[in-house]
């Protein structure tokens, strides 16, 4: 009787064994499509010819194979998007340099005379009598200004350090307060970090309003879990999932 080892159908399939002296790579607890096809071959190998195994389920064992590769494949495809999206955000975020962002929640913002600082506020509806305050890096409130009506919604503001401008519009500032310069010019304030707070009455309440301020992107890293990260003016850093408005460019 013939061993089941000379069986012809045995010596073709075993031209399809992958090579066991080949170096092991890392070793983990994934099942790949090398892997897998080892498997069916050895299996194919040693069953029963007596009670070989049925075409369906063979056909089925080749549809796993097939899902296997396509999985692997279609992880490779997503890991290559994934590197060119993070390259391409590198890109645009390196075109922030050298100017401003609105970033989510900063209420400090840092002046530079011939530059603007950008703000932007959130408005519930019903509020009356908003103001803004503006306090220096010494606690010293320089300006106090009230901003009249308000819609609800998103209000945005510029401010060069004298010259105030709310949704487009200038406000009436106290000019006299300001020492000119020997052209007649006014002096704006210090160049420096300044903070921000607009409160209003909110249904009776007073309030502090929810203030986003802008900063100068001086360069941009990729950090952690490649992460796009901008370095502000003044060492500060933000990621761009928290800007939430991009300013001009000086």
């Amino acid at each position: 009787m013939a061993n089941i080892n000379d069986v012809a159908g045995s010596n073709v399939l075993s031209q399809y064994s992958t090579d066991r002296n080949k170096p092991d790579s890392s070793k983990n607890n994934e099942l790949g499509k090398s892997e897998f096809l080892e498997l069916m071959i050895a299996q194919l190998n040693n069953q029963n010819p007596l009670e070989p195994q049925g075409n369906a389920e063979f056909i089925a064992q080749l549809a796993q194979f097939s899902t296997v590769e396509g999985i692997q494949n279609m992880s490779q495809g997503f890991e290559s998007l994934s590197t060119a999206y993070k390259s391409s955000q590198a890109l645009q975020a390196s075109s922030l340099v050298g100017g401003a962002v609105t970033v989510n929640g900063e209420k400090e913002s840092l002046l530079r005379h011939g530059e603007l600082v950008y703000g932007m506020a959130e408005v519930p509806s019903g509020t009356s009598s908003p103001r803004l305050q503006i306090t220096n890096d010494s606690g010293q409130v320089v300006e106090d200004v009230e901003l009249g009506n308000l819609s609800a919604g998103d209000m945005r503001f510029k401010w060069d350090g004298a010259n105030l401008e709310v949704n487009g519009a200038m406000v009436d500032i106290d000019y006299d307060k300001f020492p000119t310069d020997p052209d007649g010019n006014i002096v704006p304030h210090e160049a420096g970090k300044y903070r921000f707070a607009i409160v209003g009455n909110v249904e009776g309440q007073q309030q502090n309003l929810s203030v986003h301020m802008s900063a100068r992107v001086d360069s941009v890293t990729i950090g952690e879990n490649s992460n796009i990260v901008l370095n502000l003016a003044g060492g500060g850093q933000t990621v761009m999932a928290n800007v939430k408005q991009i300013n001009h460019v000086y």
